[in-house]
């Protein structure tokens, strides 16, 4: 079994190596469950630390239930899927991403954040869902201690 990673720069490694990614963010849950506070970006001129969506407005609901409420991961494998799903698409598709893998961080059964594995359209299948989830589950006490931060 894999040890927890030290830092985000030590996660975003594993993730550009297993995962293979283009960016790559981390958020916690925020303000009383209200959004989602970035803490990690390999982007931060487009998508800076601190940055936040609001769950009720900002998040497709499908999403939202599949991911942070159902604790599952969610696949967005081509540039329909992420139209669909992220009202940033044009953002995101001008990083040249039109993939995506997002993978909620638990920590006592209850979800604190998420991972958010981004790369071209067709980069990612099942196996990229499980190699994320695997970064994910090393990362639990990164997020711990940044949501502790944030409270």
């Amino acid at each position: 079994m894999s040890s927890q990673f030290e830092s985000f720069d030590d996660v975003y490694a594993s993730a550009r190596d297993t995962v293979g990614v283009r960016l790559f963010t981390a958020s916690v849950i925020a303000d009383e469950g209200g959004s989602m506070a970035r803490i990690y970006t390999t982007h931060p001129g487009v998508y800076p630390v601190g940055g936040k969506k609001t769950l009720a407005g900002d998040t497709n609901p499908v999403w939202l239930e599949q991911v942070l409420i159902g604790q599952q991961p969610f696949l967005g494998a081509d540039r329909e899927a992420v139209r669909a799903f992220f009202f940033d698409s044009g953002t995101i598709e001008s990083l040249g991403c039109g993939a995506i893998v997002n993978v909620p961080v638990l920590s006592g059964g209850r979800t604190i954040g998420s991972m958010n594995f981004l790369a071209p359209e067709g980069s990612y299948d099942q196996s990229s869902v499980d190699a994320a989830v695997e970064v994910a589950r090393r990362s639990v006490r990164l997020l711990e201690d940044a949501l502790a931060a944030t409270s």
